[in-house]
């Protein structure tokens, strides 16, 4: 009698599905999205490392040493250190810009003797927004096919007073001096940009701790 009760109740267990929080199955569904954002994650890591490669690339060769420490770093340590390469490069090139124009200090005849190249791809490609954008009086009718002051500015003096002038290619020529210089300072950027990586990554670190939501107690 015991015998067949236990026998009885064992078989009504067994025909009960599993609970839901003890299923032996996996949960495809869940491995599924678990894996993709590894991926992602993975992906997201990988990219921003080989940007920051890149960009050490651009150092000269005896000061690469010095930043390969950064191609294994953390991935916080390669965005702090992209975050920072940003700053160097926007900061200067709007302070810049600022000082030329408010100033009547403009040191195009230095820029464009030493660092032509610079001064030209800035003025080709600023001026080439503007006109896109309509800014500073580009992009008016029949604006278009008026020749672009890159070339002839950088070959010649006469294109000073063409720009002395004309309001609008003032603008285009202290935001490509700001360009041209801010190029030239790339070495010192990439370096001020690794020496404050490691700080700047514990600020990213604290301000992501700051603004991350609390989660609510079990």
């Amino acid at each position: 009698m015991i015998t067949r009760r236990f026998i009885s109740n064992l078989q009504r267990q067994l025909r009960q599905p599993p609970h839901p929080h003890t299923s032996s199955k996996p949960n495809h569904a869940s491995s599924r999205q678990y894996c993709r954002h590894q991926s992602t994650s993975s992906g997201s890591g990988a990219d921003a490392s080989s940007r920051a490669s890149r960009i050490i690339s651009r150092l000269p060769r005896p000061l690469q040493k010095y930043a390969s420490r950064l191609r294994n770093a953390p991935l916080t340590h390669v965005v702090a250190f992209l975050t920072l390469h940003e700053i160097t490069a926007v900061v200067p090139l709007l302070g810049l810009f600022g000082l030329f124009h408010y100033t009547d200090f403009v040191p195009i005849g230095y820029m464009t003797e030493h660092y032509g190249a610079y001064v030209k791809e800035g003025l080709r490609r600023f001026e080439r927004y503007f006109r896109r954008k309509g800014w500073f009086g580009f992009g008016e009718e029949g604006d278009g096919e008026k020749a672009t002051v890159a070339d002839s500015l950088v070959e010649g003096e006469g294109e000073l007073d063409r720009w002395q002038s004309d309001g609008k290619y003032k603008f285009v020529v202290e935001i490509a001096l700001a360009y041209a210089i801010t190029k030239v300072l790339l070495p010192v950027r990439i370096m001020g940009s690794l020496w404050a990586t490691p700080w700047f990554a514990g600020v990213l670190g604290r301000i992501g701790t700051m603004v991350r939501p609390k989660r609510p107690p079990r």
